[in-house]
């Protein structure tokens, strides 16, 4: 340790896997303003990198990032982000919208599979029909799940615009008012 105050040998730097000469430090040191995305359209194709390579990789099915691949630019052309924060924002617009979109396709495809379903047959030998396979509480429950994931997501996803849009308005130097925030609980009592 250097605990005298005193400038620390100059030889070679350590660094993970191994360790690097001055000559290569100073190449290094060279070349770095040479890197980097310096175009308009280079910059916008790296803004998607991070849910290539980032968080958002591993948190997508392929499904998922072939939809997102495909609405994205459609989010960004229409919203217009600057910025990290803005662009944080519309990602996660067009990742609620797939979410919505997911919670539609499982409403219909339970609503198709419950009466559409090969139910099989009754102890007695004869087919079963839908109706006698139904259970109304078993799908009210389905139902009112879906229901709850599609308003929490459609709830996200328009607090998410206006967060959006507050932001812009602020860039572009508009007066905007703080969010208001209001915390409502709804029971069945009258009281």
């Amino acid at each position: 340790m250097n605990h005298g105050g005193t400038k620390r040998n100059a030889g070679p730097f350590r660094v993970r896997g191994g360790v690097v000469s001055e000559r290569q430090l100073a190449a290094n040191r060279q070349n770095a303003p040479k890197g980097g995305v310096k175009t308009a359209e280079g910059k916008a194709i790296s803004r998607c990198n991070a849910r290539k390579h980032g968080i958002w990789a591993s948190a997508l099915s392929r499904e998922d990032k072939k939809e997102l691949a495909e609405v994205f630019p459609s989010f960004i052309d229409a919203l217009k982000p600057e910025g990290p924060l803005e662009e944080t924002l519309v990602e996660k617009l067009a990742l609620t919208y797939l979410r919505l979109q997911r919670c539609a396709r499982a409403e219909k495809e339970y609503h198709h599979a419950t009466w559409t379903a090969d139910v099989g047959t009754a102890r007695h030998g004869g087919p079963l029909n839908v109706a006698s396979y139904f259970k109304p509480r078993h799908f009210r429950n389905i139902v009112e799940v879906i229901q709850r994931y599609d308003t929490t997501l459609t709830n996200q996803f328009l607090r998410l615009i206006h967060e959006l849009e507050r932001i812009q308005r602020r860039r572009d130097r508009e007066n905007v008012p703080p969010p208001v925030v209001a915390d409502i609980t709804v029971s069945g009592n009258p009281d």
